[in-house]
């Protein structure tokens, strides 16, 4: 594991396609689009314009970042694709579409979401603790959404069956700004 200063030009952002509950989630996922878009970097995501996913976008799009949409092409209705300003990139499936954001991805921030962000955010750190890529990944909230998550990851160590050097690739914070720069500063998995 090393700790070093990384040049981050696209990150993937993870969310959902709802607004939630929490009228924190919509201000945050926004406010993450406009931080990523004025620092120029580049948004990786989902491609719907709902819930979220498409706060993240707009959010982006409103400061002129350049935003990249995936899209499984026949798993969701195409009336949920986001249509202004986006890259749409329109691919087979929801395995080739987390693949596609991975490869674009310098790292990922994970905003709240249900099992289709937990999917995305399993994935890319297994694929990470294997070193099939190597993305620093962020869990983005300002309240307790990832509490249970954290602690469940803190209990698998505890109980021996996560590495603590494969913990720490994984980071947490409550704004975009610390978000961006615990991306540039994780530890990453030297495996390959």
């Amino acid at each position: 594991m090393k700790r070093s200063s990384r040049k981050i030009n696209s990150v993937a952002v993870f969310c959902a396609s709802s607004f939630g509950n929490e009228h924190e989630f919509v201000e945050l996922a926004t406010n993450v689009g406009k931080h990523l878009a004025l620092e120029g970097v580049t948004i990786i995501f989902g491609g719907s314009d709902a819930g979220l996913m498409g706060a993240v976008a707009n959010g982006a799009i409103s400061q002129d970042g350049q935003v990249i949409g995936v899209y499984p092409e026949d798993t969701f209705s195409r009336d949920v694709r986001h249509r202004g300003g986006v890259d749409l990139r329109l691919v087979s499936s929801m395995h080739e579409r987390k693949a596609t954001m991975y490869e674009l991805s310098d790292g990922v921030i994970a905003l709240p979401g249900g099992y289709g962000t937990l999917d995305e955010l399993a994935e890319v750190l297994a694929w990470t603790q294997l070193g099939l890529h190597h993305l620093p990944v962020v869990l983005l909230d300002t309240g307790n959404f990832w509490n249970k998550f954290v602690e469940f990851l803190d209990d698998a160590v505890s109980d021996g069956v996560l590495n603590s050097s494969s913990r720490q690739f994984l980071g947490r914070a409550i704004n975009p700004e610390s978000a961006l720069q615990l991306l540039r500063t994780l530890p990453l998995s030297t495996t390959r």
